[in-house]
């Protein structure tokens, strides 16, 4: 198994009662590489994606994560090997701070008291939006910002998680010229920090 890469899959197949979805599918992604994935509707992009990101399981195959065999049961095993997935339908939370939304479950804590550590929260997400050179506050609502900027931020809480790859799944199809401009400037940011992205 040659060690550049950051993921291989290999002779996936997945069938659902009637339908064979995926057949034979094999698959691989670089460090630093955006790899499309084009097709018609029901030609089984997402479904691969899916089997990545551990909500099906495949009938056959094999998975690499940089050169290891791994299995993949669900999304939390799935982000601890360093996959982030944006989904079409975001998950967001409107009525929270966009730092509540990235760091959700996670929150850091100031001991011994156990309580939120506000300061430190506000710290690590602005650092986290101006590595991607976005500009947002990290106290604004989530219901307030456009659908670029929510996606923005599944990016922002997708490398909260290290993950190094990221897969995003029709990303473009709700935003302007303006806005998928600079989705791809990001992605192009992103690609020069070694990420590998896999864009449906």
């Amino acid at each position: 198994m040659d060690n550049k890469y950051l993921l291989k899959m290999e002779r996936i197949y997945k069938s659902f009662p009637g339908v064979d979805a995926l057949k034979d599918v094999s698959f691989d992604l670089k460090s630093g590489e955006i790899h499309a994935l084009v097709g018609e509707n029901g030609a089984g992009k997402s479904t691969l994606m899916k089997i990545l990101a551990g909500v099906f399981q495949a009938d056959q195959g094999r998975i690499f994560i940089s050169a290891e065999e791994v299995k993949i049961p669900n999304l939390l095993e799935a982000q601890s090997l360093g996959i982030g997935i944006i989904f079409q339908e975001f998950n967001l939370i409107p009525h929270l701070s966009v730092a509540e939304n990235i760091f959700f479950g996670r929150l850091p804590l100031s001991y011994p008291w156990k309580r939120i550590d506000w300061k430190k929260l506000w710290g690590e997400t602005e650092n986290l939006l101006k590595s991607l050179e976005v500009d947002i506050q990290p106290k604004t609502w989530i219901r307030d910002l456009s659908v670029a900027y929510m996606q923005m931020v599944e990016i922002a809480k997708a490398l909260s998680l290290n993950s190094r790859i990221l897969v995003m799944d029709e990303p473009t199809s709700a935003l302007s010229k303006n806005e998928i401009d600079v989705l791809f400037s990001r992605m192009k940011l992103l690609k020069k920090q070694g990420v590998g992205i896999i864009f449906i």
